[in-house]
Parts: structure tokens; sequence; C-alpha cells
């Protein structure tokens, strides 16, 4: 395994108010037709022609094992109009990936063994896009497990992180090559946080002692090599382009950073904040577009008693200008899907939907 660290950081932080017209982008918010009585929505899946939006049904509030997944389906430029996509499925929805016809989507489901409550399995479904026909592919039930991702290159092809245990060292990375109906697993030991995928390879933010999260590693899919790189970022997010730079959003001590790591060197992009009630949450890198998701505590929210409030920062040049959108009407950016550079699609409570077209 091969091991760098990364400790220099040349400063060449951009001016924060820098804001370029030719930067901006088209957002509006939508008031949809989504059904609000059961709001909680977990993932957003887009397509070149539809989203499918994830939410979850509490069938019984004195039993919370009892639980049903719901897939709404919208069609993309029409985000005001949402319908049933499939009947419900059991559980809360934990992961969801999609190919080009299918979704795959992964289950959790509670029981109780020995009159007692625990995580004790996790399903793992097909669901075709043109039919909505729903297929179960696979199990596990090894009580108190943990799914961090799924990753599906074809219908096929596919990949999970899964921790078999209560223990942050013991993730594996699990692989299929018959479409979910088997699994092998390769042990990675160390704690998996947050995962992205990139041509021959997975990357997963990870830490050591400290719990700073500070170490990507990438795995390869074909011959499982794993590789890895310390950083001097408490990182949250981060992307890996074409070329293998890594673009980094954390935590400086009290700055929210974004920071490009190229050529075994670290220089810093853009600063969003100062003030360590800037929580930085999301980062997303496509060709020369950057979206940086924050939020900001508020003290003056909820009559006094100070609440948070959603941000968003967008860069169409590679991060040389920003672009800090007004969200006054959101209440958070929670589930968010991205289309390529096109079009940013986003839940924002009260039945409202955001769009955001970058081209």
């Amino acid at each position: 395994m091969k091991t760098k660290v990364i400790i220099a950081v040349s400063i060449l932080i951009i001016g924060m108010g820098c804001i370029s017209k030719r930067n901006s982008s088209q957002c509006s918010i939508h008031r949809s037709n989504i059904d609000i009585s059961h709001e909680l929505f977990t993932h957003l899946l887009s397509d070149e022609n539809y989203h499918y939006l994830f939410g979850v049904v509490e069938g019984n509030q004195l039993d919370y094992r009892i639980s049903e997944i719901t897939i709404e389906r919208s069609t993309v430029g029409d985000e005001k109009i949402w319908n049933s996509f499939s009947e419900k499925i059991p559980g809360k929805c934990w992961a969801v990936c999609q190919t080009i016809q299918n979704i795959f989507l992964i289950s959790e489901q509670h029981e109780l063994k020995d009159g007692n409550p625990e995580f004790s399995k996790h399903k793992l479904y097909r669901i075709s896009k043109e039919s909505s026909q729903i297929e179960e592919l696979y199990e596990w039930n090894q009580g108190n497990s943990f799914i961090r991702d799924v990753y599906f290159d074809s219908d096929e092809i596919g990949y999970v992180f899964f921790r078999p245990s209560g223990n942050p060292l013991d993730y594996q990375f699990l692989k299929t090559n018959n479409g979910g109906k088997e699994w092998n697993a390769v042990e990675l030991n160390r704690p998996v946080n947050v995962v992205h995928r990139k041509d021959e390879r997975l990357y997963f933010l990870s830490y050591k002692n400290n719990l700073r999260s500070d170490w990507i590693y990438s795995i390869n899919k074909n011959n499982d090599n794993l590789d890895s790189i310390q950083f001097n970022l408490n990182i949250t997010d981060f992307s890996v382009e074409e070329n293998g730079d890594y673009w980094l959003l954390g935590k400086e001590e009290d700055r929210t950073v974004l920071q490009r790591y190229e050529k075994e060197r670290t220089t810093g992009v853009h600063a969003f904040s100062d003030d360590a009630d800037v929580i930085p949450k999301q980062l997303y890198k496509y060709n020369e577009l950057i979206v940086v998701i924050a939020s900001q505590i508020d003290k003056n929210m909820l009559g006094g008693f100070g609440g948070t409030k959603p941000l968003m920062f967008v860069s169409k040049d590679n991060g040389l200008t920003w672009d800090n959108h007004r969200l006054d009407e959101a209440l958070y950016l929670k589930p968010i899907s991205f289309y390529k550079d096109e079009q940013m699609t986003a839940y924002v409570g009260n039945g409202k939907v955001l769009t955001c077209k970058f081209q």
C-alpha cells in the first residue's frame, strides 16, 4: 500500500467576495405535489429523462420497525409533478445507485431477536426503470451490520462498502459479477466514510486515531490494490478528476475552505468563511463546474433558539470566481442529485423542489 503525507499547503486563497456575472446559474424553487405528510426523503437520483425521489413512510408510531420505502418520479423539466413510481418496499432506504436500465436499492429492515430490537438485516433490490418491477437480489443478515454505499458499473458488476459489526475497523469491500446474487469480500480493516467512484477505482474518506478525516484511500476494482494519501485538512467531502487531482472541502481550524491537490502539492482555492458557524456539507465537481453545499448557524432562527440555514456556492470556471446563491425559501438541501454539469435538483422542504441549470 502506497502512502503519501501532504503537510505543506500553499496559501493561494482567492478573495471571498469574488463573484462574476458570467458565473451565475439559473435556480428556481418549484412548489410540487409531493405528499408532505411523510416528509422524510433520503435519496434522489437523476438521469437524462427522470428524477427518482426516495422517502420513508412510518406505518406505526408505536413500532419503529414498521416502515416502507416510497419512490416518486418526475420528468426532467417538470419538477412540479411527481407520481408514485413503484410499489412500496419494506424498511428504510439506506443506499441507492442506478444504471441505464435499473435502480439498485439497499433497504435496512428491523426485527426482534430474543425479544430485543436490533439492526438485523439489509436487503438489496433491483427496480426496473421501464416496468417498475421490483426484484429482491440479496440479504445481509448479520445483526449489527452497516452499509456505507453501493455502486453498480453495469447490471452485473457491483460494489458495496459493508461493515459486518459495530467495529469501525471491520469494513469490507464487497464485489459481485452476477448482478448482486453472490458477493466476494476484501478486508479493508479501516473506517470508511464518504465514498466516490472514478474510472477503475473507488475512493473513500477515512481517519485514524484522532477521528480527524484526513486520509483518502483508493482501491482498484480489478486487482484490489489499496493506496492512500494523508492531507493536512479535516476533510468533509472530496472529488477526483480524470488526471488524478483531488479537490478537498473541509475545515482548516475554523475556516471552511476548498483546496486542490495536484503534482503532490496542495494549494488553497477558496475560503468560504472564517467563521466556525459555517459548516461544510458536500462538494460536487464536473469539468469546470464546482458546487459547494454548506450550512450556517443562525441564532435568530426559531424565535431566538437558533437553527441552521443552507448555503450554496457555485463556480463555473474551476474556482476562479464564485456565486453565492440566495436560498431564502429552502429549509435545507436534502437530498440532492446532479446530472453532469447541466442541472442540480434538491428537495428543500415543505413539498418544494429546487432546480439549478448550470449551462
